[in-house]
């Protein structure tokens, strides 16, 4: 019968740190040492990590990586396969050699997890942008280095820094995996600092831009993408919950007006929405079944719009989203309490940064006409 246990320092590094191995030693006298890729000062362990910072994850993280080992074995045997150091190679060799390079490792870590389906297309995207970049494809080429030159790449098209932070935060998810799986020695973004940034204020439409939406002519293409931008701008919802609309699911009808009775995409949150006239509008001319497309496209297609029109705003689907908070409902004195039921917001304070921008937008308007 094996034996597991976490040992430490068996050989002196340079360094003056310690590794800690998983000792694996069978019946007839034959040690395996699997490396955890844990480094420690002599200090620092006692059967267990101590006196850092960072113990608590580190002893969670070698406290799982022992389990698998020990679920691995316990799996052998209901398999019928005797637990030798050989059958133990050969048992875990086609998991080691499960994905030839990092970005086999992501598309199918991000396509078999468990998450939100608006999520995944999140990921997609930053994993479409790392794809892109080149640099980035074998475990070797995971180094500082080209992390910082995928951040330079990322650059080049203008994205705000919260959205560059964001692909990091996703892709950062896998390189742990492939870390915590032996693919790659090290995580390079352990000696890489990317800034979260902060938000640009966004500038919601006032009501001559959207009218000059609505009454402005464009081709086949660009008209169905005003309509989506408008019915968002007149019910408020996000883009992910406009994809996923279904009038005959969603959609209540109290006294003539209709609402969307739904949940966020993104969040789960209920949210509550009148469907205001100009949408209903929107919904009858597609015969209640929107044409909509990806985002992207979406957003790349607004930005056409926004130049035709010389709107000199970006437009974008939040917007729309911004725009229905202020304009249509703050500004028409709608409590904050039920604009934020009607975004589906779980924190008042998210629909109070909305209440923020409209505030700036008044008093800014009121000083050009008084000058």
């Amino acid at each position: 019968m094996e034996k597991i246990k976490l040992v430490y320092g068996r050989r002196k590094r340079k360094n003056g740190k310690g590794l800690v191995e998983l000792e694996i030693y069978f019946s007839r006298g034959e040690r395996k040492y699997i490396s955890t890729k844990v480094e420690l000062l002599p200090g620092e362990w006692d059967g267990y990590v101590v006196n850092r910072s960072d113990s608590l994850s580190l002893n969670k993280y070698l406290s799982e990586f022992k389990k698998n080992y020990e679920k691995t074995f316990k799996n052998m045997t209901i398999d019928g396969i005797a637990s030798t150091m050989e059958n133990l190679n050969e048992y875990i060799k086609p998991e080691e050699e499960k994905y030839p390079d990092f970005l086999s490792l992501m598309e199918d870590m991000i396509t078999k997890s468990a998450i939100r389906e608006s999520t995944r297309k999140q990921h997609f995207v930053a994993y479409s942008a790392l794809r892109d970049f080149g640099k980035i494809k074998s475990f070797a080429s995971l180094t500082p280095r080209n992390i910082l030159l995928f951040d330079d790449y990322l650059r080049k098209d203008n994205r705000e820094q919260t959205t560059i932070y964001g692909y990091h935060k996703r892709i950062k998810v896998y390189v742990i995996k492939a870390y915590q799986m032996g693919y790659i020695e090290s995580n390079p973004y352990r000696m890489v600092k990317i800034d979260r940034g902060t938000y640009k204020e966004r500038k919601p439409l006032i009501q001559d831009e959207i009218n000059l939406l609505i009454n402005t002519n464009f081709n086949s293409l660009l008209d169905k993408v005003r309509d989506m931008f408008i019915f968002q701008i007149y019910t408020g919802i996000a883009y992910a919950d406009l994809e996923a609309f279904d009038f005959k699911k969603e959609v209540v009808k109290s006294g003539s007006l209709y609402f969307i009775d739904s949940k966020r995409v993104k969040t789960g949150s209920n949210f509550y929405t009148p469907i205001l006239p100009p949408a209903m509008k929107i919904l009858e001319k597609y015969d209640y079944k929107l044409p909509v497309m990806s985002n992207q496209k979406y957003n790349l297609y607004l930005h056409a719009i926004e130049n035709i029109l010389g709107i000199n705003k970006p437009l974008t689907s939040h917007v729309a989203r911004h725009t229905f908070a202020t304009t249509v409902a703050l500004a028409h004195d709608v409590p904050i309490e039920t604009v934020s039921k009607m975004l589906g917001h779980k924190d008042i304070k998210t629909t109070q940064i909305y209440a923020k921008v409209l505030k700036s937008t008044i008093e800014r308007n009121v000083f050009e006409k008084m000058m």
